[in-house]
């Protein structure tokens, strides 16, 4: 039961640094953590929770409490950390193994390949996003606050971009699985030297981290921007 109980205790600080981590790229000379994302402690409790839960849906929702800019931080602050500190990380374990069985594994090969190809997809998916998905996002805020005009906002309205993301939007995070399928293929011939085992743990955690991303833009920041659509159609075009 002890040996449980630490196990869970473990498993609860994995997932606390997991969530609070990103607060350290958006400004780590702030005094207060949670300031540095301008949100509440109970946003972020609400997403170690969303880490913790398995059934994605009814914790996604719990989300819907906060601000559309809370929530909008969060993913950013999470693009942030995984252009500057997960990418980078997994890339420092392959070329450790690559060093090290470069001459032995051929598995390597197959490897460097699909994460290079994988990693710049995922670039250019972020990029999409922070480009043209999330200031979409951050104007229709500022328009239902009534900080644009109103030709600035039926402009805006004009505007595909959350049609475009809806409909452009693929499962990215379902890719990096192959990852893991493949060093647990090659696992089952041979045993795993510890750099294989590292760098499959480091996927299996980051493929979690981006389909956890994925429900929070989905199933939270997409019905909100949908909702503020709505109150500025409601606006624009009053009911006679």
């Amino acid at each position: 039961m002890e040996s449980k109980t630490f196990e869970d205790l473990i498993e609860t600080n994995k997932m606390y640094q997991l969530v609070t981590e990103r607060l350290e790229v958006v400004d780590p000379d702030a005094q207060n953590l949670y300031a540095r994302f301008n949100m509440e402690a109970e946003l972020m409790e609400l997403i170690l929770d969303f880490y913790n839960q398995e059934d994605d849906h009814i914790a996604s929702q719990k989300l819907h409490k906060f601000s559309p800019e809370q929530v909008l931080a969060y993913l950013q602050a999470s693009h942030k950390l995984y252009l500057s500190k997960k990418l980078p990380e997994i890339e420092q374990t392959m070329v450790h193994i690559f060093n090290k069985y470069g001459q032995t594994h051929a598995l390597l090969t197959t490897l460097t390949v699909f994460f290079n190809d994988y990693k710049n997809r995922l670039i250019e998916h972020i990029r999409s996003e922070e480009k043209d998905f999330f200031p979409f996002i951050k104007k229709l805020i500022a328009a239902e606050k009534g900080e644009l005009t109103t030709e600035q906002t039926m402009d805006l309205m004009k505007s595909s971009s959350l049609e475009d993301y809806t409909d452009n939007h693929g499962p990215i995070e379902d890719d990096l699985k192959n990852v893991s399928v493949i060093i647990q293929d090659y696992s089952k011939n041979q045993e795993t030297p510890l750099p294989y085992r590292v760098f499959l743990n480091q996927v299996e955690i980051f493929e979690m981290e981006l389909r956890k991303h994925a429900i929070i833009e989905d199933h939270v920041l997409v019905p909100m921007a949908r909702e503020l659509e709505k109150i500025l159609r409601e606006r624009l075009n009053p009911a006679v």
